[in-house]
């Protein structure tokens, strides 16, 4: 990304999505959200073209093509679906769906958002419109203007080289992932005078930069009379940066926020781009928005706290609590339960849930008023591992929590005695219950055609439900005890009863015939 003084030229390519600011007399505001709906939404479908972003034809022939995106030959750029999620405040916080993004592929070219335009009578009907020329907006010692955006970078291969005069500022992500800022600073170990040199700052601190990650860069620019100098700020997800390379106060003192632009120029006329990822929320304004969110925005939860504890920034808070966006919320289920998802119209939640998820910790956010998160929990589902060898190390989760509540019993309790509840679990009952299996008659027929035994098998408790089990039955067979049985196909079973079950065996499966629930 680049921020320049006049028109941007095709002064560098980057692979990391970079972007740069160029400017005139009329304060505007861009405010492009890449949205099929809502303010701007002009050409805004998934696979259209960038350069068609709030296009403009007009004229009394419909002569004419005004474009607020200007795309190089060959630019591929699109709008997509937003991948994602971005859980801080957004530069732009209107009730607008938050679906779909601009992703970069410049292919080599400059894709150019201009920020103004002239406001004479060529046809347009309303002042400002990009039915005009593009022109310029002043940034003053008063007057400072803000660009701010969400990116997802992609690195480059070589850093670029910035020769363009114009360029106020230049940004992109080197090959080892690490954001770049290009920028002039004032080095007072020149000889024989002193003056501004420019330079790339890398922010290290920062670590390495994800190109799968949105990322909220803000830039403030403003004029500062006193040293005839444009003075840069920059944002990163509401951090602000600094550097060596940066000032503080403006007083030559190294490690600060301010840094100096490369063109003095107080005006800007656009925002480029080049290389490769995605862009959201584009703004250009006077101001911005909250980094945490919306001032005073706030939501209300929606949670079954008959299975759930939530705090709201160390505080406990019952169902229908109304919160402000960006709290921290922490989420204890209580044994048994998992945590589903935090959802909601318009609803980010940074924590972790899903699966066995008894804990979550994150950010809540909402991006307009009158919204509604919900707490989602259940009993656990997937598998969980039990402690014990063999086959049952890990067993069904959504099993073994429906028994252990309905046993009344705690997870640290099943756990430390694993082996002594596995049968009741398997059997389905409650754990003060000492049940066994029985047979209660075996029934031979001597069908030539077919022999067969039925064998008859029940349980020494009539709480043992043979349709509920949450093992399997399973029959063996073996014509020599000496060898151990196995498994066979010969046989059907049937519930005769709840508490009772036939099995039915073929004789040329076995002599010896056991049945028992694993």
């Amino acid at each position: 990304m680049n921020l320049t003084s006049k028109r941007m030229l095709q002064f560098l390519s980057l692979c990391a999505g970079a972007f740069a600011l160029t400017a005139t007399a009329q304060t505007v505001f861009v405010a492009d959200n890449f949205e099929a709906e809502g303010v701007g939404f002009t050409n805004a479908a998934i696979g259209a073209a960038a350069g068609m972003y709030k296009a403009n034809v007009w004229g009394s022939q419909s002569q004419y093509t005004n474009l607020a995106w200007e795309a190089g030959a060959g630019d591929a750029s699109t709008i997509q679906a937003f991948e994602g999620t971005y859980a801080n405040g957004r530069p732009i916080t209107n009730d607008n769906a938050k679906l779909q993004a601009l992703k970069l592929e410049t292919e080599g070219q400059t894709l150019t958002r201009y920020v103004a335009f002239e406001n004479i009578n060529d046809g347009s009907t309303t002042e400002g419109i990009p039915e005009t020329q593009p022109v310029t907006i002043p940034v003053t010692a008063t007057e400072p203007v803000y660009v701010d955006t969400l990116m997802k970078f992609t690195p480059s291969e070589d850093d670029p080289e910035v020769t363009d005069p114009n360029i106020k500022l230049a940004l992109f992500v080197n090959v080892n992932s690490n954001l770049v800022l290009r920028h002039k600073y004032y080095d007072v170990n020149l000889l024989p005078n002193a003056g501004y040199v420019t330079t790339n700052s890398i922010f290290t601190d920062l670590g390495e930069i994800n190109p799968e990650q949105w990322y909220r860069l803000t830039i403030k620019m403003q004029y500062n009379t006193g040293f005839g100098a444009m003075q840069a700020w920059l944002w990163l997800d509401g951090t602000q940066l600094t550097h060596y390379n940066g000032e503080v106060d403006g007083n030559n003192i190294h490690n600060g926020p301010i840094f100096y632009t490369i063109s003095d120029s107080q005006f800007l006329s656009q925002v480029s781009f080049q290389g490769t990822g995605y862009v959201d929320d584009l703004v250009v304004a006077r101001d911005i928005t909250s980094f945490a969110g919306q001032a005073g925005l706030t939501l209300t939860l929606a949670f079954d706290d008959d299975v759930l504890d939530v705090l709201v920034d160390g505080q406990p808070v019952q169902p229908s609590a109304v919160v402000e966006s960006g709290s921290t919320l922490a989420i204890t289920a209580v044994d048994w339960y998992q945590i589903n998802s935090v959802t909601g119209d318009g609803i980010t939640y940074t924590g972790t849930t899903g699966e066995l998820e008894g804990e979550s910790t994150g950010t809540i956010t909402a991006d307009g008023p009158d919204k509604t998160a919900t707490i989602n929990a259940s009993q656990y589902t997937g598998s969980i591992p039990t402690g014990l060898p063999g086959a049952y190390a890990n067993i069904s989760a959504d099993k073994l929590a429906a028994w252990a509540v309905a046993s009344g019993l705690g997870e640290q309790d099943v756990m430390l005695n694993a082996a002594d509840y596995l049968d009741n679990y398997l059997l389905n009952i409650d754990e003060s219950i000492d049940a066994q299996l029985q047979i209660t008659s075996i029934v031979y027929d001597p069908d030539p055609l077919g022999e067969k035994a039925t064998i008859t098998v029940s349980a020494t408790d009539p709480a043992v439900d043979f349709t509920k089990l949450n093992g399997t039955l399973v029959v063996q067979t073996t014509d020599n005890l000496a060898t151990g049985f196995g498994a066979t196909t010969k046989y059907d079973i049937t519930l005769t009863a709840a508490g009772e079950v036939t099995i039915e065996v073929e004789a040329i499966a076995g002599n010896f015939i056991r049945a028992y629930v694993q």
